[in-house]
């Protein structure tokens, strides 16, 4: 399973419309490939899933040849109509299943969108960008949802331990699939790649108290040079 058409339904509804590039993505950017922003045109960069564009900013402020994969055909053609220029470079697909590019990447990007799939899906999109980067190009994942986030108790086990949908309550109603995370299991996933940096984020609510707790991943890897 791959693209879940409830987000080509919130797209059409005009939900889940992030315009602004994520702070998480700007900094590991800068922290870990300082020598890509350096090359500026030079770089090449792929964006799995990346909705109404939040990123394509940053990049294009950096002078990076930028190229995405997303699902939904309604925020693709926005996407078309803001940036005419990356018409070529935008495309509708499934991550999961093709990269229809003919370029090899230094950095493939995904924001919190490979979540959205099952672990059978996450694998094949791990692999599918492992084949797109360059010896010693980088992936950047951030806010993979981890088992110590509130949510991950709610909604119904789909196709492994590791992924849930049909939440009744909380920020994930409505959204198909959600995938949570480990550490062992991440160390699997990422298991062709050297990690470079793993980071999980925590945060406890407690105006109002209700015990709600939000917690993601943040991970940078390498594909091995040799």
């Amino acid at each position: 399973m791959g693209f879940d058409q409830n987000w080509e339904k919130s797209y059409a509804n005009n939900t889940h419309l992030s315009v602004w590039p994520w702070s998480d993505i700007v900094s590991l950017v800068n922290r870990h490939f300082k020598g890509l922003i350096s090359l500026g045109r030079g770089a090449r960069v792929l964006e799995l899933g990346c909705g109404a564009g939040a990123n394509i900013p940053f990049f294009r402020s950096l002078g990076m040849d930028y190229s995405a994969i997303e699902g939904s055909p309604t925020i693709v053609r926005q996407l078309h109509e803001r940036y005419p220029d990356l018409i070529d470079k935008i495309r509708v697909g499934d991550f999961s299943q093709e990269q229809p590019f003919q370029n090899i990447f230094d950095i493939v990007i995904d924001r919190g969108s490979l979540t959205c799939n099952t672990t059978k899906s996450i694998r094949n999109a791990l692999q599918i960008a492992f084949d797109s980067l360059k010896p010693g190009g980088g992936f950047i994942g951030t806010d993979w949802f981890s088992i110590n986030h509130t949510d991950f108790k709610g909604g119904q086990q789909f196709d492994d331990e590791y992924t849930r949908n049909n939440h009744t309550e909380g920020q994930f109603v409505g959204v198909g699939n959600v995938h949570f995370s480990d550490e062992p299991h991440l160390r699997d996933l990422f298991s062709k790649f050297e990690i470079l940096f793993m980071e999980e984020k925590i945060f406890q609510r407690h105006v109002p108290k209700d015990n709600h707790q939000f917690a993601s991943w943040n991970i940078v890897a390498k594909k091995h040079t040799c």
